[in-house]
């Protein structure tokens, strides 16, 4: 009797053995979990996972079709300044007031390209070891800046008050891009002159 009764102590409970094995087939259905110990996820979440993929897919190329629009814009409006086509310009280009103000900065001969000259003639001069052509040099510097500056003051009222006159509700500044443009040689401006010196009207 004793036997039996170590033996029966001995022996687990097993009462509790098909809620284990419930438990354990539960673990291991695929059908209750997502794959790899990860629960199922929502038809929203994997749709906006799929989007978000096809998306990320997609932007290299947007990126590069965006990248050659715009070059193929800037050449566009490269050979427009080359030609001096106002309809072909950038918009800000091709405000009236700017195309008024570059006309006339053409059509008027500029201390600008002289004052270039007298600075070369300036920096050559320098390393001349003369003292009277350097001295010569200085003050033709000296002179052409002066000029430079008169000529500037002068130009940028006089093309301001001309667009003034024909657009009298305008706010666009002209006087210092008219003054950047006649420093320039004429071969230099950017957008090329339409008009000339001896035909004013384009």
């Amino acid at each position: 009797m004793a036997l039996l009764k170590r033996r029966g102590g001995a022996d687990p409970d097993l009462s509790d053995a098909p809620a284990v094995l419930d438990e354990q087939l539960a673990d291991d259905d695929p059908r209750r979990s997502g794959g790899k110990g990860r629960p199922t996820p929502k038809r929203s979440a994997a749709r906006a996972a799929r989007t978000q993929t096809v998306s990320t897919a997609k932007k290299p190329a947007n990126k590069q079709e965006a990248r050659a629009a715009r070059r193929k814009q800037s050449q566009d409006y490269r050979s427009a300044m080359m030609s001096g086509d106002v309809s072909r310009l950038p918009p800000r280009e091709r405000a009236p007031e700017r195309v008024l103000a570059r006309d006339y900065v053409d059509t008027r001969i500029n201390v600008g390209p002289f004052f270039l000259i007298a600075a070369v003639i300036y920096f050559v001069g320098g390393l001349i070891p003369v003292g009277a052509i350097r001295l010569a040099a200085t003050l033709l510097m000296l002179v052409g800046i002066v000029a430079v500056v008169v000529d500037s003051v002068l130009l940028s009222w006089q093309a301001s008050r001309r667009v003034t006159a024909r657009y009298p509700d305008s706010r666009v500044r002209v006087r210092a891009y008219a003054a950047q443009r006649a420093l320039l040689p004429r071969r230099w401006r950017l957008p090329r002159p339409r008009v000339s010196r001896a035909n004013p009207t384009p």
